[in-house]
């Protein structure tokens, strides 16, 4: 996807590395296709159905359409209710198996239909002209709005949940009961909602609910807080009539049951409003609450008009929670946000990422803002100059993009990285793509772009906590559990550092609009994802010799980069998957297997998907390494190792602050170059002469393949 215009958070996420880059081999694409008939929709509404298969393929599909170039294997076609207007329309089938075979095409349908279940809700009490305020949620992510007495129709089975808020006529309040309920629907089923006024028994102030918000928070509280974190405290205050009522609210906070601290909040306006409203800060009672205060085991308590000042005809409800035990709050600690910021320079022009100790911050200001984020410990690595010769394009049309974030990759693993690896790139355009990042795996690239960096940065960690993107501007591979319509956040979400509201109908970060804020629907997603995730945590096995093995896999065919010996912790697969990559002897014996799943990047769509592992083996078998075999759906490929005499590698100065690296690529088609003070990665050269960016006289190369003596220290002449 191309961007005319440098729009923060306008991302372009294309598919990975289409060209082989030394090393490797490619082999005839081998494939079938899947025709997917669609039908029972009404005109213009999209379907919800999704096609996995070999090699983490993941395929949205909204209407019938035929998906080729498929690798052959099992897929899966799952479909999910969809809702247009009043009905949902339910697929049949819901979920079936597919076998794609070499040359041939496979049929499947998804028939939808209005499914025959029902709720009748009933509005009673209110006078003419007056709209209820009520919401119907139930299974798939059904909500709907409802104002009047009306049955919903096409519904699917399940329990559905009603609730009611307070309304006003311009006059008086109107309470509704029940406020909220549980129906059960399986055929027709009805709920009634009431509401009455309290006007005969005079006027009356009530707190209708409280939460503390620190980037986005529901009306009920669903979204834990951050431990250590400053937070806007909102206290929801309603009258049941007109009024010009301006009462103080008393808030008591409780941290394991003894009270730390008691606020009183004056009245925001000159009226205490009818019914609550989140969409502004003068309709609530307000107060920003120093982080200190946000710790575990926390609880609050509020209470309007503590002194009985204004009159009412009832002063039992003036306390929240009406039971009068203080609001149990969920607080969450998370671990600081580790990053390493990898400054990249492109071989093709020289470029480099304007990314410094200095302007770091730049980079995570809006993550730290948007983001479940509490702390960030931020470091910059030596500049890394790429192993490619292709320059970065604005619509990534020669995969620039990818080959490169395959490499900080591979770079990662050869450091034994903990931390999440970014790395900067200076292209030579201020509009196009931005980044480019896995999806649930600890590796972005993005540009340096001066007031749109850090929104790039903030889209791409998102895609590394694993969230696909929102519905909007036209994101590839939407979430298809993404819970709001358009991509908008859904609910009302705050800026603690700037002090301003964020409109429901803001664009989530995750979508390809403005990402003006997140919702909570991404912020839950990454809170549970950072809370689980194991990759950045310091691995129990100790550095030891080994052999990064790398390259990536391409819609029917792979490439296989040189092997190359490492001192690093072992980087094995997650889990097991369909491929399986092989070192042998030259006997044919093997040496290692490893079965795995490829990573997965956000706009992924053709089964292109890099790999790099670290596989634990001594210098003694490592000389033995005679070739890698790589074997899956569709695709089988080799690649031999180099010579087993290492080259002889010669050093000049190339100007300030750059080395020219020259040797015999006949006997080792790429050089690992390291700084030899903190053995961080400055390129994996290859070609025969490279050059790379250091401030010293001489470096540490070590040879691929399977030299005896594969590590040298060499200075410049």
């Amino acid at each position: 996807m191309s961007v005319s215009r440098p729009v923060l958070g306008v991302l372009v996420y294309l598919a990975l590395l289409l060209a082989a880059c030394g090393g490797g081999s490619n082999t005839e694409p081998s494939t079938g296709s899947l025709a997917l008939a669609v039908s029972g929709l009404p005109t213009g509404v999209e379907a919800g159905v999704a096609v996995t298969g070999p090699g983490g393929f993941n395929r949205t599909v909204a209407n019938t359409q035929t998906l080729s170039a498929l690798a052959p294997g099992s897929y899966t076609v799952t479909a999910t209710a969809v809702t247009a207007g009043a009905a949902q329309y339910q697929p049949v089938p819901a979920s079936q198996p597919v076998t794609v075979s070499v040359g041939d095409t496979v049929s499947a349908g998804v028939a939808y239909a209005v499914a025959e279940r029902s709720l009748a809700i009933t509005v009673t009490g209110l006078p003419a002209g007056t709209d209820a305020a009520i919401t119907v949620s139930g299974p798939g992510g059904y909500s709907r709005s409802v104002t009047a007495s009306e049955t919903l129709t096409g519904l699917a089975a399940g329990q559905y949940t009603v609730t009611a808020l307070p309304v006003s006529d311009g006059s008086e309040q109107y309470t509704p009961s029940p406020s909220t309920r549980a129906v059960t629907v399986d055929g027709a089923a009805a709920a009634t909602v009431t509401y009455s006024t309290g006007s005969t028994a005079g006027f009356n102030l009530r707190v209708d609910g409280v939460y503390l918000v620190q980037s986005v928070q529901t009306y009920d509280r669903t979204v834990p807080l951050v431990r250590d974190r400053d937070a806007l405290l909102r206290v929801f205050v309603t009258a049941n009539q007109v009024n010009t009522a301006m009462p103080d609210v008393d808030v008591t906070l409780y941290a394991n049951g003894e009270a730390i601290a008691e606020l009183t909040i004056p009245a925001p306006g000159l009226t205490t409003p009818l019914a609550p409203d989140e969409a502004t800060l003068n309709s609530s009672w307000n107060v920003i609450l120093d982080k200190s205060l946000i710790q575990s085991n926390l609880s609050i308590m509020a209470t309007v008009d503590p002194g009985n000042a204004i009159a009412e005809g009832d002063e039992s409800d003036n306390v929240f929670p009406a039971s009068g035990t203080p609001l149990a709050l969920e607080v969450r600690a998370v671990d600081p946000f580790q990053v390493m910021f990898v400054p990249v320079i492109t071989k093709a022009n020289g470029r480099q990422g304007n990314v410094t100790t200095a302007n770091r911050g730049d980079y995570l200001e809006t993550t730290a803002r948007v983001h479940p984020i509490e702390s960030w410990d931020a470091t910059v690595h030596a500049a890394y100059t790429t192993s490619t010769s292709l320059a970065l394009q604005s619509d990534n049309g020669n995969n620039a993009w990818s080959v490169i974030l395959g490499e900080i990759h591979a770079l990662r693993s050869a450091e034994s990285g903990t931390r999440y690896y970014y790395g900067v790139v200076d292209p030579n355009y201020s509009s196009g793509t931005a980044g480019v990042g896995f999806i649930g795996a600890p590796v972005a690239l993005g540009w340096d772009k001066s007031g749109t960096r850090g929104g790039v940065a903030a889209h791409e960690w998102g895609h590394n906590w694993h969230r696909d993107h929102a519905p909007c501007g036209g994101a590839g591979n939407p979430d298809p559990l993404y819970p709001y319509p358009g991509g908008m956040i859904g609910v009302v979400g705050y800026d603690v550092v700037n002090e301003t509201l964020k409109p429901a109908d803001s664009p989530d970060l995750m979508g390809y609009c403005n990402n003006d804020w997140i919702s909570d629907y991404t912020y839950l997603g990454v809170m549970n994802w950072r809370a689980a995730e194991s990759f950045s945590r310091p691995s129990q096995d100790v550095i030891q010799p080994g052999m990064l093995v790398w390259g990536r896999i391409e819609d029917g065919g792979a490439v296989l980069e040189p092997a190359v010996r490492v001192n690093a912790r072992p980087s094995l697969p997650s889990r097991p998957g369909p491929y399986r990559l092989e070192g042998r002897g030259d006997n044919g014996s093997r040496l290692f297997g490893l079965d795995f799943v490829p990573m997965e990047t956000a706009d992924h769509s053709t089964g292109s998907t890099p790999f790099a592992f670290v596989v634990p083996m001594r210098p003694e078998a490592a000389v033995r390494l005679a070739s890698l075999h790589l074997e899956g759906p569709g695709i089988r490929a080799s690649s031999a190792q180099a010579s087993s005499e290492a080259p002889v590698v010669t050093v000049s100065r190339a100007g300030a602050g750059r080395l020219m690296l020259r040797w015999d690529a006949s006997k080792s088609p790429m050089l690992l170059v390291r700084d030899p003070a903190s053995g961080q990665v400055l390129s994996f050269a290859r070609g025969g002469s490279s050059e790379v960016a250091t401030g010293r006289d001489e470096v540490v190369v070590t040879a691929s393949g399977r030299a005896a003596q594969a590590e040298m220290r060499v200075r410049a002449r």
